[in-house]
């Protein structure tokens, strides 16, 4: 078989583990066009064509696949990127299957007091949980998994938006004082004490971590400055939350 033959059979293996060809061609930045030829092994003139060693170079790179994984067909399973259909327990796989490997996420026990803060004598890994490249990188995170972590919130400050007991998706890469988001909801540890709010900035520089419970004579608001920052320790923004109906 030659190499190009090569080449369009591991395509086409590759092209399965995902929903549609589309999607695949959407995946190693290639045009949808140029993937059908080459699944044809024939252009609309009626030319022949093949993948060139560019284009396979560019497929192995965007999947993560070894470089030459596309030259053979001689491949040990754990040279394959995992599809989601194989039979992996525990993983959280959004919207499409994946010709990436599964990429784990450390599940810490450790809580966020979306309240006045609860104690964590430390923070012991759990377990791990798996999820997709592209559930994170939709999500606007590391597709490495590095600095995410999972963990539950306590307590009602943060209202309906994050009731207690709600697992949250954190990104501990988001943690300095010119880094913060608007309005979005990051974890603190404040004297050993873990704590989620919303982050309001003001135009006087100081930032507001409030509260989304109305109560807050129990929940109340605090304002932070660059100089104060440290006695907080900001712990990570909350990305994604997975809230039961």
């Amino acid at each position: 078989m030659d190499i190009g033959s090569i080449r369009r059979e591991n395509m086409l293996s590759l092209i399965a583990n995902f929903r549609t060809q589309s999607d695949f061609a959407e995946a190693v930045d290639k045009p949808a066009s140029y993937i059908s030829q080459i699944k044809k092994g024939v252009k609309k003139n009626g030319e022949s064509v093949s993948m060139g060693s560019e284009f396979a170079r560019d497929v192995e790179k965007a999947l993560g696949l070894q470089r030459g994984w596309m030259d053979s067909l001689d491949h040990k399973s754990s040279d394959a990127p995992a599809a989601a259909s194989d039979p992996i327990v525990d993983h959280i796989a959004v919207g499409v299957k994946s010709a990436y490997p599964l990429v784990p996420i450390k599940y810490l026990d450790i809580k966020a007091s979306c309240g006045n803060g609860y104690v964590n004598e430390d923070y012991p890994a759990v377990h791990t949980q798996l999820f997709t490249v592209e559930f994170l990188r939709d999500n606007n995170l590391p597709i490495d998994g590095v600095g995410l972590l999972l963990m539950h919130a306590c307590s009602h400050s943060m209202g309906y938006t994050i009731p207690h007991g709600t697992l949250m998706l954190v990104n501990t890469n988001e943690r300095e004082f010119d880094n913060f988001t608007n309005d979005k909801i990051y974890v603190f540890n404040a004297d050993g004490e873990m704590m989620c709010k919303r982050a309001i900035k003001n135009l006087n520089g100081t930032v507001i971590l409030k509260s989304d419970n109305m109560d807050k004579e129990t929940y109340p608001d605090q304002v932070i400055t660059r100089d104060t920052f440290g006695q907080f320790n900001l712990f990570g923004r909350v990305r994604y939350t997975f809230i039961k109906l």
